[in-house]
């Protein structure tokens, strides 16, 4: 079997092409999230997985690990009520009338690799895939690299499930977060094309 992904098992190397962005943008979330991104390996390249979708040959715990693989955003926060308001897809809620407490409880880290190459022409209509992950405290309370390396481990335990129940990944508007973009006045949350989504019946994660 062969391609990219069963490459990178096998080998145990990232094939990486000069003057690509995604591929520097890729092997930066390696870097950072080894964990992660070998637990999307592991499922990307297990054969035991279907039925096999036809037209792109993943099962469906792989078109997950693929969406989070390109467009994933962790939300990590210690204020489990924004997590769940962010689940209910309340964005100017969150982003605006919450936003003092959401930047003093919670960070945002993209591990997309094809999303951060699409940061570098910021445009409305960005989503990104979200996973949402309580924290014990306050992420101002960690080293930065703990609290990355904690947050590395925990969504990789958490991929490794999704062979057994795939989750619905929450859409989270990137430029809504505070500060992504010139976001600083209420009416910016008001373009319902892009801060409103249709709600999703299942929402683990």
């Amino acid at each position: 079997m062969g391609g990219y992904e069963q490459h990178v098992a096998r080998l145990r190397a990232v094939p990486t092409r000069e003057r690509s962005w995604h591929d520097f943008f890729n092997m930066a979330v390696w870097a950072h999230f080894p964990q992660l991104r070998w637990a999307l390996n592991a499922v990307h390249v297990d054969v035991t997985l279907g039925p096999v979708d036809p037209r792109n040959g993943r099962a469906p715990q792989q078109n997950v690990a693929a969406q989070f693989d390109e467009s994933g955003i962790i939300v990590a926060s210690s204020a489990p009520e924004l997590l769940a308001e962010l689940g209910r897809l309340r964005f100017k809620h969150v982003f605006w009338e919450r936003r003092r407490e959401l930047l003093a409880t919670t960070r945002f880290w993209i591990v997309g690799h094809g999303m951060l190459e699409s940061l570098l022409t910021p445009h409305r209509g960005l989503s990104a895939k979200a996973v949402l992950l309580e924290l014990p405290r306050a992420p101002a309370s960690y080293d930065t690299d703990e609290l990355r390396c904690q947050i590395d481990a925990r969504i990789a335990s958490r991929v490794h499930t999704w062979r057994a129940d795939p989750p619905a990944l929450s859409p989270l508007p990137l430029l809504g977060i505070p500060d992504y973009a010139d976001n600083a006045k209420p009416d910016f949350y008001d373009d319902a094309r892009y801060f409103r989504f249709e709600r999703r019946t299942r929402q683990r994660q």
